[in-house]
């Protein structure tokens, strides 16, 4: 089988991409060398997984020069050509993607070439282009800013002063500016606290109030002006002030923002949420749930996906907060927008916490049997809601089995962190402690147990507690 570059492009193509880039290659626009569009048309064959054990250089280069042997230099030449074509094609889509982009470059080209006839008649419609778009973010600013910029240059080719053209052009450049400087400056303090690095790139703290202070009313009390500002100053103060202002804001004129930043602020809002109030709090535990659900719900997800990690977590604390209708919808909706990888695995597993939250024991360990041992995550997960089913059904010998070779598992597994070894063999040893009490009726223990377990963090603590009481009744 054959390993380039182009390949890598080539699989990640859909079919009607596939058939664009065929178009693209066949015009004599992009492309003059038919041997080109001819490797394009080999490679189909074997489109999309490039795995038939018949790919190979030396088919593929036959195909192309029958009476020619294998040049491995031509070859890689050719390769490295159509690797460039595939660039530019991609290149090529993402800039027509933007109509008001493309605009900006037309009026550019008109007034490079003097062709001043149908400069008022394309500036209109970047401007109505503009408008159509309920996003009013920073780029949106930055693209009104560059359409009046050329409005300028063409009424200093035509002799047309124009006041207001001039005050457009500078109101949008500053409002893309401040929300551009909050939102990196937001960035460079998350990353500095994430990372544990100084904090040398963000300028002094004053600098952004001085800067909005001498701005106009008009540009300081926007909605978006002010989502970036509370965004910052909740990563610079952590306080429940700016996570209340930014969080009513966000509901009210999120719809501004670009859908992948409006996510990214809900995430400030559930990471200030976990980092500053007590993980065991139901009104916390409901507060970012509500918000994990607003994300799904208005399609916030970054490129329609959803990570295993948000969905597990989604379906945890939905469950936990006895969401069930909701819970179980969200599963079967959603479950399509995991990445192909582990979508199974994940569906499972979130089948199986569902139904073990219902107290439907076998179906969920019906659900666990089918996760799939891709990682270590899955594998501690699926061993957790086992012990737990079994100690649900009072299956005394497969529980007793299951907890030795949980244990064995820990033990011998490297790649394991030291925190899911330490938080999965706290409950391995509170389980383990439960069993026995309830075989031996010595409930004298119970009250160390329940009091152990409230003062540690670990997986499944919550449950561990709730069956020490239902044992204490």
């Amino acid at each position: 089988m054959i390993k380039i570059k182009i390949l890598e492009i080539l699989e990640k193509l859909s079919p009607e991409e596939m058939k664009e880039f065929s178009d693209y290659l066949n015009s004599p626009v992009f492309n003059k060398r038919k041997v080109i569009s001819e490797l394009f048309d080999l490679y189909k064959k074997y489109y999309p997984l490039f795995n038939d054990a018949s790919f190979t250089k030396e088919k593929i280069f036959s195909k192309l020069f029958q009476k020619k042997s294998y040049n491995d230099t031509v070859f890689r030449n050719l390769n490295s050509i159509l690797l460039s074509h595939a660039e530019n094609f991609l290149s090529l889509k993402n800039y027509l993607k933007d109509p008001v982009l493309k605009n900006i470059h037309l009026l550019s080209e008109l007034n490079s070439k003097n062709i001043f006839s149908l400069f008022d008649k394309n500036f209109r419609e970047g401007l109505n282009q503009l408008e159509r778009s309920e996003v009013r973010d920073s780029e949106f600013f930055l693209n009104e800013y560059n359409l009046y910029l050329q409005k300028d240059l063409y009424n200093s080719f035509v002799n047309k002063f124009s006041k207001d053209d001039i005050t457009s052009s500078g109101m949008s450049f500053m409002k893309f500016y401040i929300m551009k400087l909050m939102e990196i400056q937001n960035y460079i303090l998350y990353e500095c606290r994430i990372l544990g690095l100084d904090n040398t790139l963000f300028i002094d703290a004053d600098y952004i109030d001085k800067t909005l202070k001498i701005m106009p009313a008009s540009i300081r009390d926007m909605p978006q002006v002010k989502i970036y500002y509370n965004a910052l100053m909740l990563e610079r103060k952590q306080s429940e002030k700016y996570y209340n202002e930014l969080k009513t804001l966000l509901f009210e004129f999120g719809n501004l923002l670009e859908k992948e930043k409006l996510y990214n602020k809900y995430i400030d809002l559930i990471d200030f949420i976990k980092r500053s109030r007590k993980s065991n709090d139901l009104g916390s535990l409901r507060e970012i749930f509500l918000l994990r659900k607003r994300i799904v719900e208005n399609g916030l997800m970054p490129e329609n996906f959803i990570t295993n990690m948000f969905f597990l977590n989604l379906v945890s604390s939905a469950l936990r907060l006895e969401e069930f209708d909701w819970t179980f919808e969200f599963i079967e909706k959603y479950n399509m927008h995991l990445l192909p990888d582990h979508r199974d695995s994940v569906r499972n597993l979130s089948y199986s916490l569902y139904y073990f939250s219902k107290k439907d024991f076998q179906k969920a360990l019906s659900y666990s049997a089918k996760v799939g041992y891709e990682d270590n995550y899955y594998n501690l997960q699926v061993k957790n809601i086992m012990a737990r089913i079994y100690f649900e059904l009072d299956e005394t010998n497969p529980l007793i089995s299951h907890i030795a070779s949980y244990r064995m598992y820990l033990a011998k597994n490297r790649t394991l962190s030291k925190k899911e070894v330490t938080s999965h063999s706290l409950f391995i040893n509170f389980i383990d402690k439960l069993f026995k009490v309830r075989e031996k009726k010595k409930l004298y223990k119970l009250n160390e147990i329940i009091s152990k377990a409230g003062k540690t963090e670990f997986i499944s603590r919550n449950w561990i507690i709730e069956k020490a009481n239902e044992l204490d009744i």
